[in-house]
């Protein structure tokens, strides 16, 4: 893990909204005067790069204009236990590597077995099971994972609300409790991301990551 400067938390929560917005399957009725991340939990299956963009510039504009209330609103009805860990926590830029981190616990609906290691593990599981189509590669983890790597995967670590939210391991929304294998660090939000990353080849992945403030 490497640091590279201290956020402020309000930069974790606008990453952690727009990225969630910009997956909804049906996009267009999310910004229809209301916004709300718990309903339609459909998510994006497919999309090009064009169109990704536009969601991405979208949501940017949506989302930056909310004030800190709107969006601790959005998060603790979407998870409360988020919101509480996301506040509870300091934030910095950094850079992990996916040997020293994990996802959650069945991500993406993956097999236990899958997330039990390291996010370089996981990896490699969910790569072999693309090649060889395996059937234990089901729903959410086989489209958004095949999705992602048929776009632009530099889009993701260069776009700063489109990273990965870290957790030191085994804090803040504890994804990985109770799996045999406790890591470095959690990652909370954009576990299909991390691992399309793994998989394309990455070695470092930028992240937001939180550790416990010290009281």
């Amino acid at each position: 893990m490497k640091k590279l400067k201290k956020v402020d938390v309000l930069e974790v929560k606008k990453c952690f909204v727009i990225s969630q917005l910009i997956r909804k399957q049906k996009f267009n009725e999310v910004f229809v005067g209301k916004f709300s991340l718990k309903p339609r939990k459909r998510f994006l299956r497919t999309t090009t790069l064009e169109d990704f963009k536009e969601r991405l510039k979208i949501a940017k504009i949506e989302v930056s204009a909310m004030p800190e209330e709107e969006l601790d609103k959005l998060i603790r009805d979407e998870y409360r236990k988020r919101l509480v860990a996301f506040d509870k926590s300091d934030w910095f830029l950094g850079e992990i590597k996916p040997s020293e981190s994990g996802v959650w616990r069945r991500a993406g609906n993956l097999p236990l077995g899958w997330t039990n290691g390291s996010l370089e593990e996981t990896a490699q599981k969910v790569g072999h099971a693309i090649n060889i189509r395996s059937r234990n590669l089901i729903s959410r983890a086989k489209h958004v994972v095949q999705n992602i790597l048929k776009l632009n995967t530099h889009i993701i670590q260069n776009e700063k609300y489109l990273l990965p939210i870290v957790f030191k391991g085994n804090t803040g929304t504890r994804g990985r409790r109770r799996l045999k294998k406790q890591m470095k660090y959690d990652i909370d939000d954009g576990c299909m991301r991390s691992i399309a990353l793994t998989i394309s080849g990455v070695k470092s992945i930028k992240a937001y990551i939180g550790f416990p403030k010290k009281s």
